[in-house]
């Protein structure tokens, strides 16, 4: 085994890249694993979890796991070949979908198709290879692809991987290796076997503690979305549980990462690039944030995070910003009104997000991203108009601390509808419908048009609605994907117009069966419900304390 260091043709681009950290793996008798990220070059190498997969993986002394994209539209013949060897995606023994995002359910059938693999997992054989799938979207809601895949694997690849290549290695009969997976594996997950649909649980799997693991960026690429930075996760999870978002309830108690394990990390990095990115759900809870802030500043490195909550900008991380060189910080307040943020939990009112603002420009970072969301479940149009009431104030401060600065910056909202997710309290809400959403992106536009140094950037409503779709549906949803690829979104949907409207537009009562009944994520669905109802009552809950909890059970 070997890592490289060489240029290599990005799919997504016609420029190359340069990789440093690319493992090759040559000889005889190796199971040879294809990990497939269904989206670009640049979106899969920015993801922490397919690069944890691809280096768990490659330490197992038999497999040999290299990595697969999506081919460029614009260019010809580039064909489904792995980064290291150029083989096609047909010619592996197994295949390992690496999903984070739902919207890429739809690009695993593509892939299929385009690779001359039969969609059906019942219509594969021994000549084909064994197609399974993992990813936290998959340990969300498999059901949307469950038809397309011989097994999932749900849950952290630390505890899959290497007892699912023992079982690989063993070479039994296909049928029998799937038949008896479920039992041998925690967290395997065999659709074939559940045609029957009676009662069955699979318990997804997740690391009891992080003493020992260490995330971060396997291959260091110029091609990625933050070009040459070593990516490192601080913790997994999100204590504040905010009512929307999977991250603050799946991961339940969030774990910590021991700040030596991130020192050790960034000593990796040091030599090969000057820029470190700390990545997590809420990356200021870290409880030694400042610490480790300060020993990456010690060693020279430029530091950059993924996310900020205004309540938590400490001056430590601040000045780490700007002593960075960083010129764009970005800050959900999510909601515009105090009753929308109570509503979804976000435990952050105005003076917050005002002092943030006023503090990262006086700092020198001149330009803020406000991610906002619209269609939230009880919202009203009043808590639209309080959007553009919050950024005009936003926008005071910012001008008011440029003026000192000599220097004007921009303030972009990226404004997303809502869309429903398993596994969270709003998994029984409904999308708010389009010409609803239409009304609202338009309050938000003709509010702040003649506001100067604002953009405004609305997500794809179209977009939106099948995300919805691919997020909640059940296997019925496998028939949409695979009629979509034939003929399009739009006709696919229409056709099954009936069945798209309960999914996406409809609330469902609490005690309604999901399709992810089936899954053990930790926590209760009686918890989750309970929450839903404060949402209604618009009753904030406190922050999940990581330790000695006892409300959500699952520390117990």
């Amino acid at each position: 085994m070997r890592k490289r260091l060489k240029p290599v043709r990005d799919y997504g681009s016609k420029k190359k890249i340069v990789e440093q950290g690319a493992i090759i793996k040559k000889g005889k008798g190796l199971i040879k694993a294809a990990l497939v990220y269904p989206n670009t070059y640049k979106a899969g190498m920015s993801s922490l979890g397919f690069q944890t997969v691809y280096k768990v993986a490659n330490q197992i002394n038999d497999v040999a796991c290299e990595r697969v994209f999506m081919p460029d539209p614009k260019q010809k013949n580039t064909g489904l070949k792995s980064i290291e060897s150029g083989l096609s995606l047909n010619q592996f023994d197994i295949i390992l979908f690496s999903i984070s995002f739902e919207n890429d359910f739809n690009h695993l059938v593509q892939l299929l198709g385009e690779a001359g693999i039969p969609l059906r997992s019942p219509d594969r054989n021994h000549t084909h290879p064994l197609v399974v799938a993992g990813g936290v979207a998959c340990f969300l809601n498999p059901e949307p692809i469950a038809p397309f895949v011989d097994c999932f694997l749900l849950g952290e690849a630390e505890c899959l991987l290497e007892s699912f290549f023992a079982e690989v290695e063993k070479k039994t009969d296909r049928n029998f290796f799937l038949q008896t997976l479920e039992k041998k594996i925690q967290g395997a997950y065999v659709p074939g076997l559940h045609a029957s649909k009676h009662p069955f649980q699979i318990k997804v799997q997740y690391l009891e503690n992080l003493d020992r693991i260490t995330t971060a960026t396997t291959i260091l690429t110029s091609g990625a979305a933050f070009r040459d930075t070593f990516l490192i996760e601080t913790l997994k999870g999100c204590p504040h549980g905010c009512r929307f978002c999977s991250a603050g309830f799946i991961y339940r108690p969030p774990r910590i990462y021991p700040t030596k394990n991130i020192y050790s990390a960034m000593d990796k990095a040091s030599g090969k690039t000057d820029k470190i990115g700390l990545v997590s759900s809420a990356v200021a809870d870290h409880p030694h944030i400042t610490d480790i802030c300060d020993y990456g500043l010690k060693h020279d490195f430029k530091l950059s995070f993924s996310s900020l909550r205004a309540d938590m900008l400490t001056d430590e991380l601040i000045s780490a910003l700007s002593n960075s060189k960083v010129k764009t910080a970005t800050i959900a307040p999510e909601a515009g009104s105090e009753r929308m943020r109570n509503i979804i939990n976000k435990k952050i009112d105005e003076h917050d997000i005002l002092g943030a603002a006023k503090r990262l420009v006086n700092a020198g970072i001149i330009n803020l991203k406000l991610y906002f969301m619209i269609g939230l479940p009880f919202e009203e149009d009043k808590d639209v108009y309080a959007i553009v009431d919050l950024t005009k104030k936003i926008k005071e401060v910012f001008l008011e601390a440029s003026k000192k600065k000599k220097k004007i910056g921009t303030i972009t909202l990226s404004v997303n509808p809502f869309i429903p997710k398993p596994c969270t309290p709003f998994q029984w809400a409904a999308m708010e419908n389009e010409k609803v959403l239409k009304q609202r992106v338009n309050i938000i536009r003709q509010g702040l048009k003649k506001i100067a140094n604002v953009k405004v950037n609305i997500e794809s409503l179209r977009k939106a609605k099948i995300h919805a779709l691919l997020s909640c549906g059940c296997q019925k949803a496998a028939d949409i994907i695979e009629s979509a690829q034939r003929n399009g979104w739009t006709a696919a949907m229409k056709q099954n117009k009936a069945y798209c409207n309960f999914i996406i537009y409809q609330e469902k009562p609490v005690d309604t069966h999901l399709p992810w009944d089936f899954l053990d994520n930790r926590v209760k669905k009686q918890f989750l419900a309970k929450e839903f109802l404060k949402a209604k009552q618009e009753k904030k809950s406190a922050p999940c304390p990581m330790i000695d909890c006892k409300i959500c059970k699952t520390c117990i």
